[in-house]
């Protein structure tokens, strides 16, 4: 059996990290290399293909895996799905923002070769503010998650050059992540419900809209099977990974961006209510709702506003970006690098 080992840039701090990673076949790796003589339609069922041969790759269930960081090492064992999540104790001098690397053996393996993979981990700097959450679908760029079959299409069949994102929110992202200062480097993580078989395509798609580099992108397993084609409901996956974000970053404060459409609101308002004073701001892009939806969002904003946590809820970027260098979480510059890009992407 030809094994391949798929490592994710994982995330953490001077003392604890967290890295995620599959063990698959290599037959089930998609191809970096397409024919620029491929018609459109070959390369749309191309794309489709493997995203799905990935999603539904062979699982390796109970494999012994050897991960090493930091010189640090820890054995675990794949999931039902052949996914391994690890948290490391580590001990890391900081200074500034750093890529920290790791690697992951398979710890028996039945081939002649070693069967390894290795990644980094960002760490934020001394200089970090704060942390950064960001939903992906409808946030970043237009998915249409209301519409599953749309959202299909999107995910699977289009590419990283045919992803737009809304106009202004890679300069507002490059300003989060160095801050007021422009010296901060703080830590910006993505959440999505997206599954890990698409990781290659959205690290493509930040690469090149100029979002901030060596993106950390947590994505969750479909379960999905040739018989069982569509994915599993995972309604406490966002809010699992909010849980360990906020366990991992215990001395940094959020900033959580998302969108109306969906439950980021009261995810995020959640969170807020259980962790006083963790929460410098939520942001909402504003989906084009409904009057009922419009008057509960209201409501949410009202309430978390008593609590001191502001609730912005934007249509555009320029009006998010806006807030953001008033409460001094980005640079004027960066201000006015969104307001140029925003109208610049939207003509």
């Amino acid at each position: 059996m030809n094994y391949s080992i798929k490592t994710f840039r994982g995330y953490g701090t001077t003392s604890s990290v967290q890295v995620w990673g599959q063990l698959t076949t290599a037959e089930a790796q998609p191809s970096r290399h397409q024919s620029a003589r491929t018609d459109k339609r070959a390369r749309v069922w191309r794309r489709i293909r493997d995203a799905f041969r990935l999603a539904v790759s062979r699982r390796f269930p109970g494999q012994r895996l050897r991960v090493t960081c930091a010189s640090i090492t820890v054995d675990t064992t794949t999931d039902v799905y052949g996914h391994f999540a690890v948290s490391l104790p580590v001990s890391i001098g900081n200074a500034a923002l750093k890529q920290v690397p790791y690697r992951v053996e398979l710890a028996q393996p039945k081939e002649a070769n070693p069967v390894v993979g290795e990644d980094t981990v960002l760490l934020p700097g001394d200089a970090a503010r704060r942390v950064i959450i960001s939903d992906i679908d409808d946030t970043i760029v237009y998915t249409g998650v209301a519409n599953k079959l749309r959202m299909l299409w999107q995910l699977f069949a289009r590419s990283a050059q045919e992803r737009t994102p809304f106009p202004g929110m890679a300069a507002l992202y490059r300003g989060l992540r160095t801050g007021r200062s422009e010296t901060e480097s703080n830590p910006l993580i993505y959440l999505s419900r997206s599954p890990w078989s698409i990781y290659p395509v959205l690290e493509e798609f930040f690469s090149l809209h100029r979002f901030p580099p060596d993106p950390v992108i947590l994505l969750r397993e479909w379960g999905i099977t040739w018989r069982h084609p569509m994915p599993q409901r995972a309604p406490s996956h966002k809010a699992d990974l909010l849980k360990t974000l906020f366990t991992t970053y215990t001395d940094q404060r959020f900033v959580l961006i998302g969108d109306s459409g969906q439950r980021d609101p009261e995810l995020y308002g959640s969170f807020a209510r259980n962790h006083p004073g963790r929460v410098e701001a939520i942001y909402i892009r504003e989906a084009g709702e409904s009057r009922s939806r419009r008057d509960t969002l209201e409501d949410m904003r009202t309430s978390l506003e008593e609590l001191g946590v502001p609730m912005i809820i934007a249509q555009h970027t320029e009006q998010l970006a806006q807030d953001a260098a008033t409460r001094g979480f980005i640079s004027r510059s960066s201000l006015e690098a969104t307001q140029r890009d925003s109208r610049a992407e939207a003509v």
